[in-house]
């Protein structure tokens, strides 16, 4: 055997022998049961678990499984991490993926989480000229980076969805965002024409949302359901509209249509009609 046919047989053995292993790890650890206590929690903490078929479930618990044993997470300021936490988090993170092509997030590998709303220092570079200033923030999430969290306004979140927040799912759409290289608020699609539509719609209604920031309600323009924060740029649009779509989303359904159905066809779901057009579905496990 030539030196030259050995030299691109270890070449791709270190290829494929890790590439392999990390497949096969991923697999296995989606293939984990969820203890009774934790599944208890996702019905809990994610109320619409309830109403997805019994494969949606299973992917969705296999997700939860990967996600909760391969991130640490951390408690700031003195917090206790409980299972409580990190079920609730895992679920709305894990939501996001369902349906889609994923390996749960491969670059996150910390989630810090505050008992509150924390203080963050914030430095900008403008030619040679720098500031800091300090910022209170309810999260935040890091390019390639952790992700950030304050649990007690992510359980208030929880307990209050109908305000159209939820922390969790405003930082890990930014996640979904980073997966093709760029905080855009365009994401990573499987197929390009999933996107055909994408750019007019969200242009569209991010440029809605900034004058009704600037302006205020402009006459004869429908009611809104999106936060004003998601004015900022077209990164945080997409985030503010992902929480809206989970959290409110008949409502969004009903003043936001276009936006809605690109958000629906992304995320392969359409939660404004399993929760108004269909009963739950009693989970298989």
């Amino acid at each position: 055997m030539s030196a030259f046919i050995i030299v691109i047989l270890l070449a791709l053995a270190v290829w494929f022998v890790p590439h392999f292993y990390r497949r096969w790890r991923i697999r296995h650890r989606r293939s984990q049961a969820l203890t009774p206590e934790q599944l208890q929690l996702v019905r809990e903490m994610l109320p619409l678990y309830r109403y997805l078929n019994a494969d949606q479930q299973q992917e969705l618990r296999g997700n939860i499984a990967l996600f909760l044993h391969d991130k640490e997470f951390v408690g700031c300021d003195g917090l206790q991490v409980t299972e409580q936490m990190r079920v609730a988090i895992a679920a709305h993170a894990c939501l996001l993926l369902l349906g889609r092509k994923n390996e749960c997030y491969p670059n996150l590998y910390s989630l810090l989480l505050y008992p509150d709303t924390y203080v963050a220092h914030e430095t900008r570079r403008e030619g040679f000229i720098e500031t800091a200033k300090r910022s209170a923030r309810e999260g935040e999430a890091h390019y390639r980076g952790p992700v950030v969290l304050s649990w007690g306004d992510l359980e208030e979140d929880l307990q209050f969805p109908q305000r159209g927040h939820n922390v969790a799912l405003h930082e890990f759409a930014h996640k979904v965002d980073e997966e093709d290289g760029f905080f855009d608020g365009r994401p990573l699609f499987e197929k390009v024409d999933e996107g055909a539509n994408w750019a007019e719609v969200m242009s569209r209604e991010f440029h809605r949302l900034r004058q009704r920031a600037e302006y205020g309600q402009i006459p004869g323009d429908t009611p809104s359901v999106l936060d004003l924060y998601g004015a900022q740029s077209p990164a945080e649009f997409f985030a503010v509209a992902t929480e809206s779509f989970y959290t409110v989303p008949i409502a969004m359904r009903a003043l936001h249509p276009e936006l809605y159905a690109e958000l629906s066809r992304f995320y392969r779901l359409d939660p404004a009609f399993l929760l108004s057009g269909k009963s739950a579905v009693t989970p298989g496990l």
